[in-house]
């Protein structure tokens, strides 16, 4: 079951003029704010549609919702990689034997940086999260035992610019959109060319300079590295409240014809992930 404040209001606020948002009802804004005690926004916010005058709120379609999901990946610095602990683990992994089989989350960095490489390399721009691994690291041992993975982002750390959902309604990180993109880790070729080298290195260090000291290949570095793509299999999108946003499986053919101006022949309505907005992002 999917939560909604407007469902849960509705019993509280039953005596009110109510207004119906794809089958919820939802109060007006003076009751809404009356009843919490607080101030409220006067529009609703994170790609849900308004036609002011009805007071109706409409979910986004799930292409736009991709686009959305897209402009999350190519905007997120980093993301939270679930692997899974051998069903093994052997005393040099440094790890309690009772964890064996059980799931980890570790947030690592990425980058939506597939489209800097030359086109010999690159999967074409299509959502494949770059990935700077370092060897030492549990997710990254968990992975070359084996595991599965996938990576979680998500918007909550905007939610002071985001606004509130409905009028009247507090803050909630529950209203924000997130992601959960599946798939494998592919390695990419040691060493790169030097001209895909310092492609991937300008982008990626853009959104993390810091990690310049470790980067692959790298001298002075600390630990061993290497550069690898999240080939995306499947995505799962959780837009926020599910009345106004959709929640569920995206279309991974959409995901990957996805551009940040356009997209390919086939896919959608032409539009790019830079004709979207997420909620609380400057225009």
């Amino acid at each position: 079951m999917v939560f909604s404040p407007a469902a849960f209001l509705t019993g509280v606020l039953a005596l009110i003029s109510p207004l119906t948002v794809n089958g919820f009802v939802l109060p007006t804004s003076d009751t809404l704010q009356a009843f919490l005690g607080q101030e409220g926004s006067s529009s609703p916010s994170h790609g849900a549609v308004s036609t002011e005058d009805e007071g109706v709120l409409t979910r986004p379609s799930w292409f736009t919702s991709t686009l959305m999901a897209r402009r999350l990946l190519a905007l997120a610095p980093s993301g939270v990689i679930t692997t899974n602990f051998p069903h093994s683990i052997p005393p040099s992994a440094h790890a309690p034997s009772d964890l064996a089989g059980l799931s980890i989350g570790l947030r690592e960095y990425i980058a939506d940086c597939e489209g800097s490489l030359p086109s010999d390399m690159s999967h074409d721009d299509n959502g494949d999260p770059t990935v700077l691994g370092l060897r030492i690291g549990t997710t990254f041992k968990n992975i070359a035992a084996g595991s599965n993975l996938s990576l979680q982002l998500d918007w909550w750390d905007h939610l002071d610019e985001a606004g509130p959902v409905y009028p009247g309604l507090p803050l909630s990180p529950a209203a924000l959109p997130r992601v959960t993109l599946f798939g494998y880790l592919d390695t990419l070729p040691a060493p790169l060319p030097d001209d895909a080298a310092a492609a991937l290195e300008k982008c990626f260090l853009e959104s993390h300079p810091d990690a310049k000291v470790w980067l692959p290949g790298a001298s002075y570095s600390p630990h061993a590295s290497f550069w690898a793509r999240l080939v995306v299999t499947h995505v799962y999108w959780i837009g926020g409240f599910g009345d106004v946003q959709q929640i569920g499986w995206m279309n991974v053919t959409e995901w990957k014809g996805i551009r940040p101006h356009g997209s390919v022949e086939g896919v959608g309505d032409g539009r790019g992930w830079q004709d979207v907005r997420l909620p609380g992002e400057k225009h």
